[in-house]
């Protein structure tokens, strides 16, 4: 697996981790701080979404992608892993797909585990690119302006981070 993908991918588990440890992610999950905000599992949740749909693309657009490199030739001119946190701005509104409308309540330990199962699909993907690969081919996602696959897997763990940090921040402010 390409380096930074593995980095990005132990950084998730370690903030996963550290998260999950914490008296907010141990409380009710469910209670929601402002009214017209998500709760912990709903963000757990909507996480976990967007994560299980990158994985649904990747499994159709990687191997098609692969596969128009070779017959092209096609290969990045130079390795390219940076991303920006496209999150630090103003509030995006998530995409009507994402939304957690949750039909069923889930633990926080089915939570976890659901994030954990979709990781390691993704992992399994992504382990099957080469470098060249992984920094060439690009999502067709114009927000946060076609990223490669390593930029897509670092999206992600700045997506959770970004989520959790904001969680934080809010359970915190409403304790005081």
């Amino acid at each position: 697996m390409n380096k930074e993908i593995r980095q990005a991918f132990d950084e998730l588990e370690a903030l996963r981790d550290e998260y999950f440890k914490t008296d907010e992610f141990n409380g009710n999950i469910y209670r929601r701080t402002h009214s017209d905000k998500w709760s912990i599992g709903e963000v757990v949740y909507h996480c976990y979404l967007l994560l299980k749909l990158t994985r649904q693309a990747s499994l159709v657009y990687l191997p098609l992608s692969r596969m128009v490199m070779k017959i092209g030739r096609f290969k990045t001119a130079e390795y390219n892993g940076e991303m920006e946190n496209i999150y630090a701005g103003p509030t995006m509104k998530a995409p009507k797909i994402l939304e957690p409308d949750m039909d069923k309540l889930y633990s926080k330990g089915e939570l976890r585990l659901m994030l954990e199962e979709e990781t390691e699909k993704l992992k399994r993907l992504a382990e099957k690119l080469s470098d060249d690969e992984a920094y060439t081919i690009r999502y067709p996602d114009p927000v946060p302006d076609y990223p490669n696959v390593v930029q897509s897997v670092k999206l992600l763990l700045i997506h959770e981070k970004h989520h959790y940090n904001v969680l934080m921040e809010r359970e915190r402010a409403h304790k005081k």
